[in-house]
């Protein structure tokens, strides 16, 4: 082996390779072609003297000597990076830091609130929040460029060597602006969503498959008009400028509900409800950012469901007699 002609970038390609399984998906992560992925692949073989990838209809296999290398590989991107922030960074001595990949859901209230929590009893804190697709942020948190990652479970192809603790279970709610026509209805039909442009999350992600499950499984028309978004500032901001409806997590559109931004289209979407939490790496101690991070979700929790306690039940409606 010549390892002066080894470069960064073939591992680099080799790891992306060995998770997707795929050059073309390998290629869209890493913002590269996929021709460009397969030459990449191919000086790596040379250099190693040694096949690589099994070609195969639904994409690559890796033969024994590149999983070798891939879990090697995969060790030393990890070391390297932390090696760099540690050298560039130069934090102070007393600094808590911490990464964490959020999903919208998250992003949109859980996260702040907890953040808000540790910064209040941890003043010397510095905080990285990354955000993208599920399958995005896992392969961060494998390779070690996040600490965790918040919101709903992945594919249980995403998982290997991850960890996840469920915190609550929430499902997708239909969405509007203040007026909609569907809003306003009593007893809207999902054949009218078809009527209006759809905002869906992106496609080969776990919760658009769920959202594609329960459109499929109640008849629906496809609608004429879909867009894909995980944005939820973009989301947000046409739904204030366009009659578009918004298939979205509960926890990326509850504030807006309450405070009157959105409104919600009286349909049942109960069997969309799944699992969300916080995923971690199996091996290794969690930093002591991640730690405290953990505590204070926790803490919002306890407080968020302490006041839902509390919190005065609603009065029946009277019913009004009839004059005999």
């Amino acid at each position: 082996m010549n390892f002066a002609r080894l470069k960064l970038r073939h591992l680099q390609c080799l790891v992306m390779v060995g998770q997707e399984r795929n050059l073309v998906r390998a290629a869209k992560v890493l913002a590269l072609t996929q021709p460009a992925v397969s030459k990449t692949i191919a000086e790596l073989e040379d250099i190693v003297g040694r096949q690589l990838l099994v070609r195969r209809r639904r994409g690559v296999e890796l033969t024994p000597a590149a999983d070798v290398l891939v879990r090697h590989a995969v060790a030393a991107l990890r070391g390297l990076r932390e090696g760099l922030t540690l050298a560039l960074d130069q934090p102070e001595l007393d600094q808590v830091r911490v990464a964490v990949g959020a999903l919208p859901n998250m992003a949109a209230s859980l996260l702040p609130e907890a953040v808000a929590a540790l910064h209040a009893s941890t003043p010397a804190l510095r905080v990285r929040v990354a955000s993208g697709t599920n399958a995005q942020l896992m392969t961060q948190l494998r390779q070690g460029e996040i600490d965790l990652v918040l919101g709903r479970i992945a594919q249980a192809s995403a998982m290997a060597d991850l960890a996840f603790e469920q915190l609550y279970s929430e499902p997708l709610l239909l969405v509007a602006r203040p007026g909609h026509p569907l809003a306003v209805s009593r007893r809207p039909t999902l054949d009218a969503l078809a009527e209006f442009p759809m905002v869906m999350p992106v496609s080969g992600t776990l919760i658009r498959h769920t959202a594609d499950a329960f459109l499929l499984a109640q008849g629906m028309v496809p609608p004429r008009c879909l867009i894909e978004a995980t944005d939820t500032s973009f989301a947000v901001g046409l739904m204030r400028r366009s009659d578009a409806v918004w298939f979205a997590p509960q926890g990326a559109v509850e504030a807006y509900l309450g405070r009157g931004e959105l409104s919600r289209i009286a349909i049942d979407t109960h069997s969309t409800e799944g699992p969300v939490g916080l995923t971690m790496r199996r091996a290794g101690e969690p930093s002591e950012g991640a730690r405290l991070l953990i505590e204070a979700i926790h803490g919002v929790l306890r407080q968020r469901a302490a006041a839902a306690a509390s919190a005065p039940a609603p009065k029946p409606a009277r019913r009004t007699r009839r004059p005999s």
